[in-house]
């Protein structure tokens, strides 16, 4: 994906940019619940016929009521693929449910139905033909075609497919746009690194090459086969865990760092636009000791790292604040150059001021940590940033900042007070974006069409394969956790085609045991008809089911006793 934002010259649009475009494809991933506000955009993007239709009869946007009479059922053309349905479907003019293998086919076919230069993929079935060309017309009489994918099919190809068509639209001269969906918040950002990927660690565990394993902030058992990260970590001698959360991982550790978590620390994230975006500390963890004889000493996960190098090499430690690690990762990855501008640094101030965290009704502050001592603690001090842990500080609308804890003018309360930052109700901050973008298109762009997958994937009998499936309560690792999340998730379960059902004889609700990458599951069956046969779809992310079970091969697939 990397590869295809910095040398193809495509321009990826942030959210609301998407809603610009009047013609979409959103190629192999389920935007609905791998990136929902990228789906909400969507949506607002295909209304944007209506709005034409009325901008041309100079009806104002805020008229929604005339804008939706003059428009009826009007829509900008939006063509879906999955391995099963979405719901972007209802508003999709055609969507088409196949394995990843047959979606990405159709991707390359429809790159070579624009472009004839493109690789075409041969024995498309005869039924898609005509599909191909209504894409392909509707891309490209379209002013701004936008291209969707990501990494959630957990293929080269539809990644490559995809990127086949926003070249192949480039070429004709459109203002295209490609857009991917990560898998985590921080996805683009690490690739941005570069560096081993987990395969190449766990192979060195294997030869011997390293006997010391430090894991920070990931759960292995989500990236990798279960049993071959068993065999790994059987192998090390120093297992060392740094981590906010509670994993499989840290059962095995010879050292567990308390982290700390994302609200309890400031940083820089890159999301799939490539902008690089800083967040911030919400609360100093230890300020809410309520037992001085037991402290907790919860530190940045960069903190612990830097201290532990620093012990090991007999140096002093020269990384104290944020900035001294924004910079070094600045000048180390000239890539990652520009995230020293994502955000102001800790000396910046506003009349002398820092940035209040409180706002002035911050009511029952003094009252917190009464059960302890009735005497109010002072609060802590923030060396990393220009925001101030109290409700002393500047939170007035007048400065132009991008960095807003909360919205509070004079006269308004909260939420109406937004309008006292923005360009316009509704619009963009008077600041402009947070964070800066580090991948641009640039003019030179030399990246080359990809190779299609030509031919169709040969289907032996019981060869089933993972389907991925992902649920946006659910398959997150972080927000599974919350109750609240808990609530609204489904139950694990395997997804057939009916007709695989009735040759397992079994049915909705049945239980059916199988075995994938080393891991054994017994889960109870739903049937689609969209789903193809010869799929087992699985909702990856739940607990218990790896997202790296995507496209592996399941076997022993068999109904299973109670």
């Amino acid at each position: 994906m990397q590869k295809v934002l910095r040398e193809s010259g495509i321009y990826t649009p942030s959210l609301r940019e998407m809603e610009s475009y009047d013609a979409v494809l959103v190629l192999g991933e389920d935007v609905t619940q791998t990136g929902a506000r990228i789906a909400l955009a969507l949506r607002q993007a295909v209304k944007g016929k209506a709005r034409e239709m009325a901008a041309a009869q100079r009806v104002a946007d805020w008229q929604i009521a005339a804008i939706q009479n003059i428009g009826q059922h009007a829509k900008y053309p939006l063509f879906t693929t999955n391995v099963d349905k979405t719901r972007l479907d209802d508003v999709a003019a055609w969507n088409y449910s196949a394995s990843v293998e047959e979606q990405a086919r159709l991707g390359f076919a429809i790159a070579h139905a624009i472009d004839g230069k493109a690789p075409n993929a041969l024995d498309l079935p005869a039924s898609l033909n005509g599909k191909v060309d209504i894409i392909a017309q509707a891309l490209s009489g379209a002013r701004k075609p936008l291209i969707v994918t990501g990494s959630g099919a957990a293929s080269d190809d539809i990644i490559q497919a995809a990127a086949n068509i926003a070249l192949a639209l480039k070429q004709k001269g459109l203002e295209t746009g490609i857009t991917f969906v990560a898998a985590e918040a921080n996805s683009m950002g690490v690739a941005m690194m570069g560096g081993s990927s987990i395969n190449d660690a766990l192979a060195q565990i294997e030869s011997g090459e390293a006997d010391t394993l430090i894991v920070m902030e990931n759960d292995l058992y989500r990236h990798a086969p279960a049993d071959r990260v068993d065999a790994a970590l059987a192998k090390v001698e120093n297992l060392i865990v740094v981590d906010h959360q509670r994993t499989a991982v840290m059962d095995k550790a010879t050292m567990i760092l308390s982290a700390a978590s994302f609200a309890e620390s400031d940083g820089t994230l890159v999301n799939q636009e490539g902008r690089a975006q800083r967040f911030f500390q919400v609360y100093e963890p230890s300020f809410y000791d309520k037992d001085p004889a037991n402290k907790s000493y919860i530190l940045e996960s960069w903190r612990w790292l830097h201290s532990l190098q620093s012990v090991y090499t007999s140096r002093q430690l020269d990384w104290t604040l944020l900035d001294h690690v924004v910079s070094a990762c600045a000048e180390e990855f000239p890539q990652l150059a520009g995230m020293v501008n994502a955000a102001p640094d800790a000396s910046f101030r506003i009349r002398g001021m820092k940035i209040a965290r409180e706002p002035h009704r911050y009511s029952g502050r003094t009252a917190m940590l009464a059960d302890v001592n009735v005497h109010e603690k002072r609060q802590p001090k923030d060396n990393d940033t220009a925001f101030a842990y109290s409700m002393e500080g500047y939170s007035a609308p007048e400065a132009d900042r991008q960095q807003i804890p909360f919205a509070w003018a004079p006269g308004w309360n909260s939420p109406q007070a937004w309008n006292k930052f923005q360009s316009e109700v509704g619009g963009s901050l008077r600041a402009g974006d947070p964070g800066i973008r580090l991948i641009e298109p640039q003019d030179n762009a030399s990246l080359a069409y990809f190779d299609a997958v030509t031919r169709a994937p040969v289907k032996a009998e019981n060869a089933w394969r993972v389907a991925p499936y992902y649920h946006l309560f659910g398959s997150d690792e972080m927000s599974q956790r919350s109750d609240v999340i808990q609530q609204r998730m489904p139950e694990a379960y395997v997804m057939l085609n009916p007709q695989d059902a009735a040759s397992l004889s079994v049915s909705t609700g049945s239980l059916v045991a199988f075995s994938c990458s080393g891991a054994d599951l017994k889960l109870p069956v739903r049937v689609s008809e969209s789903l193809e046969q010869g799929l087992v779809g699985l909702p990856l992310g739940l607990p218990g089911i790896s997202p790296v079970l995507a496209g592996e091969r399941v076997e022993n697939l068999r109904e299973a006793t109670v």
